[in-house]
C-alpha cells in the first residue's frame, strides 16, 4: 500500500468516525433544550396536576444545572466526554421515568433534579470533542451548529411539545424522553471516543496540517484545578464575556424557558398558541447561530467582540419593546415577530464562546467552556428565580411588566461588558497554564 493510499484511508476513518461522535453529541443536545423548554410549555398542567409553581420547577432546573458546569469540566477532563456522558444521560433518563411516574410535587422537582445534572454533562464534553476532533479553525461553525441543534430542540419543545402534550399528556412525554435519554446513552458509549488515538488514528493535529498549534497538542493533559485558576485569571478576557452571557442568558431563560407562554396566553388570550411565539423565537436564534458561525469560519467577521455588541445592542432594543409596550399592543403577529427578533439577536452572544477559547489552549478547552457555562446558568438561575418571587402564581400585567423591566436593565449591563471585553488578536500570545 503506498503512502498516499494509507493516508487517504486514514483520512476516510477519521471523518467517518468524528462525523459519528459528532452526530450523536449533537443528539444528546438537542434534547438538552427540549428538556430545557418543557417547564415553560407544560408547567401549567404539572402544576394543575400536583400542586406548586412553574417558577420553582424553571428555577430548581437551573440551580441544578448551574452546580454542575464546573464538575461537567472537570468530569471531561478526568474521565472523559465517553464516561462522563454515558453515565449523566442515565442519570437524565430515571429522571424522566420518575418526573413522568410522580405523584406528588416534590417527587416531581426530584425527577427535574436528575434531568438537570444529567443534561448538564453534555454541552462542556462536546465542546472538548469538537476541539479533539475537529480543525480548530472549524470550531465557530460547528458550535453554530450545535446551538442551531439545541434550539431545534427548543422549537420542537414549544408549539409541537404543546400539541403532543395535549394528544398523550405530560406524563407520556417524559416517559418516551426517558427511553430516547437512555438510548442516547447507550449510544454513546458505543461510538464515542475521546481522542483520535482511540481508534489508532494520529491526533488533528497531524490529520490537518496547521490544525492546532504544536503548544498545544489535542492530547495534552492539565490538572483540572490548573486548569481552573488559568481561566478564572484572565481578568477582562474572560469575565466580560462571561459576565455579558450571564445577564442576556438569564433573560432569554425567564422570557422563552419560563414565563413567555403564561404571559401571553394569560394576558393578552390569544387564540392562537402563545407557545408557537416560543417556536419563533427558536428560529431566529438558529438562523442568527448559523450566520454568524458560517461567516465567523469563512473569515468574513473580523471582530467578534464588536459583532456581539451590535447584536446585543439590538436584542436590548427588544427587550425596550417588551417592557415598553407591555398589554398595549393586543396584536398576536407583532409579538410573534418580536419573538424572532429576540431569539435573532440573542443568538449573537455564541460568539463569546469562540472568543474566550481563543485566549486558551485546547488542553483546557473543557474547563474553559465549563468556566463560561457556569455563568449562563447562574443568570438563568437567579433570573428566573427572582423572576419567580416577582410573579409567583399571580399572573398580571403589573407583574409582567415589574420582570421585563428588570430584564432590559440587565441586557443593557450585558452591552457594557461587551464593550469592555479584549478580543485576542493575531500576534498576542494564548494563556498558559503555568
Amino acid at each position: 500500500m503506498t503512502e498516499g493510499t494509507e493516508q487517504n484511508r486514514m483520512g476516510r476513518l477519521f471523518d467517518r468516525y468524528r462525523w459519528s461522535i459528532f452526530a450523536v453529541m449533537v443528539t444528546a443536545y438537542f434534547f438538552v433544550y427540549f428538556q430545557r423548554i418543557t417547564v415553560g410549555v407544560v408547567g401549567s398542567d404539572i402544576v394543575d396536576d400536583v400542586g406548586g409553581t412553574i417558577g420553582v420547577l424553571s428555577s430548581v432546573y437551573f440551580w441544578t444545572y448551574t452546580a454542575m458546569q464546573i464538575p461537567s469540566g472537570l468530569l471531561a477532563d478526568r474521565f472523559g466526554p465517553r464516561i462522563s456522558c454515558t453515565v449523566f444521560l442515565s442519570i437524565a433518563m430515571i429522571g424522566s421515568l420518575l418526573t413522568s411516574f410522580g405523584d406528588t410535587f416534590e417527587i416531581i422537582v426530584i425527577g427535574k433534579v436528575m434531568i438537570a445534572a444529567g443534561m448538564a454533562i453534555v454541552y462542556v464534553p462536546l465542546m472538548k470533542l469538537i476541539s479533539i476532533w475537529f480543525p480548530k479553525q472549524d470550531f465557530a461553525v460547528l458550535n453554530g451548529i450545535v446551538i442551531a441543534v439545541g434550539n431545534i430542540g427548543a422549537i420542537s419543545a414549544a408549539g409541537p411539545l404543546s400539541m403532543l402534550a395535549s394528544l398523550i399528556g405530560w406524563r407520556d412525554v417524559f416517559l418516551i424522553l426517558g427511553f430516547v435519554t437512555g438510548l442516547l446513552a447507550l449510544l454513546c458509549f458505543i461510538i464515542v471516543r475521546d481522542h483520535p488515538s482511540r481508534r489508532g488514528l494520529p491526533p488533528v493535529e497531524v490529520m490537518f496540517d496547521g490544525a492546532v498549534d504544536s503548544t498545544e497538542r489535542s492530547a495534552d493533559k492539565v490538572p483540572v484545578l490548573k486548569g481552573l485558576r488559568t481561566v478564572f485569571s484572565g481578568g477582562r478576557k474572560f469575565w466580560t464575556c462571561a459576565l455579558a452571557y450571564c445577564f442576556v442568558y438569564g433573560t432569554i431563560m425567564v422570557y422563552q424557558g419560563t414565563w413567555a407562554v403564561k404571559y401571553f396566553d394569560t394576558v393578552y388570550g390569544f387564540a392562537l398558541s402563545a407557545s408557537w411565539m416560543i417556536t419563533s423565537l427558536g428560529i431566529g436564534k438558529i438562523l442568527s447561530t448559523l450566520l454568524i458561525g458560517t461567516l465567523t469560519t469563512r473569515g468574513l467577521i473580523h471582530s467578534k467582540r464588536r459583532t456581539m455588541i451590535i447584536g446585543t445592542s439590538c436584542f436590548t432594543a427588544v427587550w425596550a419593546v417588551i417592557f415598553l409596550l407591555s398589554g398595549d399592543v393586543n396584536e398576536y403577529w407583532f409579538w410573534f415577530v418580536m419573538s424572532t427578533l429576540f431569539g435573532f439577536f440573542g443568538g449573537f452572544m455564541t460568539l463569546s464562546f469562540t472568543q474566550m477559547k481563543e485566549w486558551f489552549p485546547v488542553s483546557i478547552s473543557g474547563t474553559a467552556v465549563s468556566g463560561m457555562n457556569v455563568f449562563l446558568f447562574l443568570g438563568a438561575s437567579v433570573c428566573t428565580t427572582v423572576s419567580g418571587m416577582v410573579i409567583g402564581r399571580d399572573y398580571t400585567l403589573e407583574n409582567f411588566s415589574t420582570v421585563w423591566g428588570m430584564m432590559l436593565v440587565l441586557s443593557i449591563l450585558a452591552v457594557v461588558m461587551l464593550i469592555l471585553s479584549v478580543e485576542k488578536g493575531k500576534d498576542d500570545e494564548i494563556i498558559h497554564a503555568e
